[in-house]
């Protein structure tokens, strides 16, 4: 019953911002149906009419014509329900489907670290034609055949009620049959969605790595992973498909037998005078009608299972919170001075801690630079900055405020990042830098890339700042496509900047360009860098050395180096490997 209160509830959710034009379709089924059930009756007064009066009578001609227009009218209901069914699943699609993306970018960085982007869309993708399923054939479509069942038996009671009591027993047994068989199909059809999720999610990952693909020379080894996943999808489809054969076999035994049955008796009331030729004749017409509907509702109740199985599935994901950007409680932040303090900060990740017990003060303008090997947590440290990550236990101030009392939008707005993540799209290069501030005019897009030296390359380019970079930026260097993302940084002109491994992909001569451009526009702003190249953070004000989650060295470079710790020794073992 909780089950069906949770299935009622995400329908509802849905149908809310359609009730009215749910509600017309509705009116559409009602007349639609209300018309194919009296439609027996006009032929079958009209058959007995004739056997009685031996002539084709005026009366006669009159019930033809009625039925006529009224199949006309019945017609022209069934069309407005399916067209109004079509708008109805379309507004719900696009709803669930912008709700789903919204809900998705706005979950926690750590969230989409750790799912794939193919199954997540997979996911979603079943979700959203299930949903147009339910609506449409499991409501729309399964609203008339309620009704004409009811209905429909009604006038065999009224017709012959012995017949009917035989007939109610054929429908009990078709109902405990299909409820009972439907269940492990429901399951296949669960495990078979989560096959398919897993075969897009790797389709996903590994598209963008084509390179180390065709590096690898593994395009075929790929082909026969992908097949074989799909093999192991066939035979539970092969296994869902033998069941499901199963049970339409049963529902087609079940009202064939009651339907046998109940020509036989109809012949036999017949030969007995009990009833009419045309009241046989009316008889079977709702026999058929009523056989049909409940054949159609068995198999719209199993589509109607599957569905929701499905978009449970889908909905599941709006358990996760998502950042608070909304917090009332939450303080504006339209000004930032950029002074930066974190205060006995510990992180954990499930049972493992990551940082621990973290403390320094970043002034305003200052440069801040985090060295260590890798894995010791500093691309941790500075995910806490823009809050992608909150402390398990310590504070994160700005400008002396505790950082979960701003809102989070404002803070993010004063912060600039350039990292590892290539964040690109297949957009024009001008589209592309302005992603942080699409309101920007095409002068301020221009000095940002003179200022990141990406001025050089883009007006080689025959369409200029309107050439697309491709996927990912697939059409640039890595060096071009590094520039581009300082340029997109300096645009919204933050107090804060996170250069996380800002220049490590690039070229010496690449390096030595944005470096320039990096100690311009530095100046105001605080700055946190990352770096393997410690060369490039010798002029930091503060150089802290992270070594298994903590800070073990803290000062300038000279000051690190004259102490003679973890700072020199990966200056030396960097100095030798050059």
């Amino acid at each position: 019953m909780k089950y069906f209160r949770k299935n009622i509830a995400i329908i509802a959710k849905y149908l809310q911002p359609q009730r009215k034009a749910f509600m017309a379709a509705l009116v559409f089924v009602i007349l639609e149906n209300g018309i194919q059930l009296i439609l027996p009756l006009f032929y079958g007064k009209a058959i007995d009419r004739v056997v009685n009066e031996k002539t084709l009578s005026q009366n006669v001609i009159i019930l033809i014509g009625v039925w006529f227009i009224l199949s006309l009218v019945s017609e022209w209901c069934m069309r407005l329900r399916i067209r109004q069914g079509v708008r109805i699943g379309y507004r719900v699609s696009v709803e669930m489907f912008t709700n789903y993306v919204r809900h998705l970018i706005r979950l926690p960085l750590s969230f989409h670290k750790s799912n794939k982007v193919g199954e997540l869309i997979e996911k979603f993708d079943r979700a959203d034609t299930y949903l147009d399923k339910v609506i449409n054939d499991g409501i729309l479509q399964s609203a008339p055949h309620i009704i004409t069942s009811i209905l429909a038996f009604g006038v065999i009671v009224w017709v012959k009620w012995e017949l009917a009591l035989i007939y109610a027993l054929f429908i009990l047994v078709f109902m405990a049959i299909t409820i009972k068989k439907t269940k492990p199909i429901i399951e296949y059809n669960k495990d078979i969605s989560e096959r398919y999720e897993n075969v897009y999610g790797d389709v996903f990952e590994r598209t963008p790595n084509i390179f180390a693909i065709k590096a690898n020379g593994a395009e075929d080894a790929e082909h026969k992973k992908t097949l074989k996943k799909y093999d192991i999808i066939y035979d539970y489809i092969d296994r869902y498909t033998g069941i499901w054969m199963n049970l339409q076999l049963w529902q087609h035994i079940i009202f064939s037998t009651g339907f046998l049955l109940l020509f036989i008796s109809g012949l036999y009331f017949i030969s007995a005078e009990i009833i009419t030729i045309g009241q046989f004749i009316i008889l079977l017409a709702y026999i058929n009608m009523a056989s049909a509907s409940i054949q159609t509702l068995g198999s719209n109740y199993k589509e109607l299972q599957e569905g929701m199985v499905t978009i449970n599935r889908a909905e599941e994901i709006y358990h996760i919170s998502e950042e608070k950007y909304e917090d009332r409680d939450a303080k504006n932040m339209e000004i930032c001075q950029g002074k930066i303090e974190f205060d006995h900060v510990f992180f954990s990740y499930g049972e493992h801690e990551i940082l621990k017990d973290i403390n320094f003060s970043a002034k305003p303008g200052q440069m801040i630079a985090i060295v260590g090997r890798s894995g010791q947590g500093k691309t941790t440290l500075m995910d806490m900055i823009p809050r992608f990550l909150v402390p398990s236990s310590g504070r994160i101030l700005i400008d002396g405020e505790d950082m979960q009392n701003i809102k989070l939008e404002d803070l993010r707005s004063h912060i600039g990042i350039v990292s590892q993540e290539n964040g690109l799209f297949h957009d024009s290069i001008k589209e592309n830098i302005k992603y942080s501030r699409v309101a920007a005019h095409i002068e301020d897009v221009l000095s940002v890339a003179k200022k990141s030296h990406c001025h050089e390359f883009v007006h080689k380019f025959p369409k200029g700042y309107e050439t697309l970079v491709g996927e990912r930026g697939a059409r640039l260097s890595m060096g071009q496509r590094q520039r581009l993302l300082i340029a997109r940084a300096i645009l919204r002109n933050p107090k804060i900047l996170i250069l996380d491994e800002a220049t490590s992909a690039l070229d010496s001569e690449s390096e030595k360009y944005v470096q320039e451009a990096m100690e311009e526009i530095m100046q105001g702003r605080t700055t946190f860098v990352i770096a393997h190249r410690l060369s490039t953070i010798r002029k930091a004000d503060l150089i802290l050395v992270v070594e298994n989650g903590r800070i073990v060295e803290r000062g300038d470079h000279q000051e690190l180096m004259e102490h003679g710790g973890v700072y020199k020794k990966l200056h030396a073992l960097q100095h030798t490997t050059v």
